[in-house]
């Protein structure tokens, strides 16, 4: 595969008009952290723009970067932050009322990371037999650890073919978006669900998204920016259909979608409802959006910039994509940022690519002396919160998604 592939055609209906209606130039990897300030500045940069298909209503990456140079190597340990571990308990209860679940029934996670999701099955149920299918090696070696079979692998029809077993249940979580062959992914978990089968399928919903004004959702590793509708198109072609969805707070706005073959479930009422609630998405909403995040871009900067002209010290929590990719679009440095905190042990003492800015781990805070913590991680700014000031932590927060605040 070419390192940078132009996308110019629909993966679902194939047609090629379409328009830009947000273009942040040219952006660092979010998830390849360098190990020396100056290799952080020197990154390779890749454009990064998003484009609306208007015969689908699907919006997309204008340039899709090779997936070995992500995710071959993942820095994001899933099992780290407790709110998704949480989460991934919920999501147990909420498909097993539908399947109860019994012994020696096949579970597939894809993109299952360190294997949290997984994990949190067999401690309800521990006879499933339970697989997770993850493009990077050193999670897959992490998931096999704590004692979740996975296989280094893309999900895609010739993985399906060559696992060759039928599923009671298979889950995505937060990983459909990254994935630029959609087609052979959606063909593949047709292929793959059993008589009856459930594939639960989670990303970040692209209205919830925008009406929070989090342009930080738009990074490399996600491909795609999700509504229903172009969705049900797609699953349509492989005789699926979706019988479910859900909102969730979770990730700064998710939405569970149960899919199934068609037939196979009802289809609840609350499908149809979303998808009429996004018939108001034109493209003079996206073209208005995309003026919009100029403007908060800036507004942002202005802030942080005037703060530390204030002689505050500033540092950041949450060495997360979207945090990446609000720092580069801000052009939030070093010099601004004294070091950003993070809780995954794979990411301290390395750079944020891009910004020269160091990671630190918690002990930080007991050695420095700071006015502002900004959590860039602000999808979990609740238990971010709370967490640092039972730390001890007793100084400022600021938050600057959906608006600019200080806490």
């Amino acid at each position: 595969m070419k390192e940078v592939t132009e996308v110019t055609n629909c993966p679902i209906t194939n047609d090629s008009e379409r328009f830009t209606y947000i273009d942040l130039g040219e952006m660092p990897l979010v998830n390849n952290l360098s190990d020396t300030r100056e290799d952080s500045f020197n990154s390779p940069k890749y454009k990064l723009a998003v484009q609306y298909f208007s015969k689908s209503k699907l919006s997309c990456l204008t340039e899709n970067v090779d997936p070995n140079l992500m995710f071959s190597q993942y820095s994001y340990k899933s099992g780290v932050v407790k709110a998704y571990a949480d989460h991934c308990k919920e999501m147990f209860w909420f498909v097993d009322t539908y399947l109860n679940l019994k012994e020696n029934d096949n579970v597939l996670d894809i993109g299952g990371n360190d294997g949290t999701l997984l994990h949190s099955f067999l401690e309800k149920k521990p006879y499933l037999n339970v697989l997770n299918v993850d493009a990077s090696t050193n999670l897959t070696k992490l998931s096999r650890e704590r004692g979740v079979p996975a296989l280094n692998a893309f999900w895609g029809v010739e993985t399906a073919k060559n696992i060759d077993k039928k599923f009671k249940l298979i889950t995505s979580t937060n990983v459909f978006q990254h994935t630029p062959p959609i087609a052979d992914f959606a063909e593949a978990i047709s292929m793959s669900l059993d008589e009856k089968g459930i594939w639960c399928l989670e990303f970040p919903y692209w209205k919830t998204n925008m009406q929070t004004l989090q342009f930080d959702q738009i990074y490399h590793e996600h491909v795609y920016f999700y509504l229903v509708e172009p969705l049900k198109q797609l699953f349509d072609k492989f005789g699926l259909e979706i019988i479910k969805a859900v909102k969730y707070p979770i990730h700064g706005g998710t939405l569970r979608l149960l899919i199934s073959k068609k037939g196979d479930w009802d289809v609840c009422d609350g499908v149809q409802k979303i998808i009429n609630e996004e018939q108001s998405i034109d493209q003079k909403y996206y073209e208005d959006w995309g003026e919009v995040i100029e403007e908060h871009i800036s507004d942002c900067k202005i802030m942080l910039q005037a703060c530390k002209n204030a002689n505050n010290n500033i540092i950041g929590f949450g060495a997360a994509a979207k945090g990446c990719i609000f720092l580069n679009s801000a052009k939030i440095d070093h010099t601004i940022l004294d070091v950003v905190i993070d809780d995954t042990d794979l990411k301290q003492d390395k750079f944020i690519p891009g910004t020269g800015i160091q990671i630190k781990s918690r002990e930080y805070l007991k050695e420095n002396k700071v006015d502002y913590i900004l959590i860039l991680a602000h999808n979990f700014k609740d238990v971010i919160i709370k967490s640092l000031k039972n730390d001890g932590y007793t100084g400022n927060f600021i938050i600057l998604f959906p608006t600019i605040q200080t806490i």
